[in-house]
């Protein structure tokens, strides 16, 4: 048997000498949607939770990508609005 250590092993032990920890902290700052912040981390949008159907959501998911690939959050927040200016006129 062989006392070195396996090709795998190898690569693996390069690999790790390799990277940075700067370089790793650099790739988690430029996760998620380009262009800025996220809703998430966004102090103006809170987080909502609702239950529709299935079958429901799926078919407007699909209707979303259709349509340009719009986000289901903005679709909520328009039909929000027009409820909401629908009961100010009552």
């Amino acid at each position: 048997m062989k006392d070195t250590p396996s090709k795998f092993a190898e690569l693996l032990h390069n690999r790790q000498a390799d990277s940075e920890p700067e370089a790793t902290a650099e790739a988690n700052l430029k996760r998620g949607r380009p262009g800025g912040r996220g809703k998430r981390l966004n102090p103006d949008y809170s987080q909502v939770t609702a239950y529709i159907p299935t079958a429901m959501h799926d078919e407007t998911k699909i209707n979303l990508i259709r349509n340009g690939n719009r986000e289901f959050s903005d679709l909520i927040a328009e039909l929000l609005i027009a409820w909401n200016r629908e009961q100010s006129k009552l």
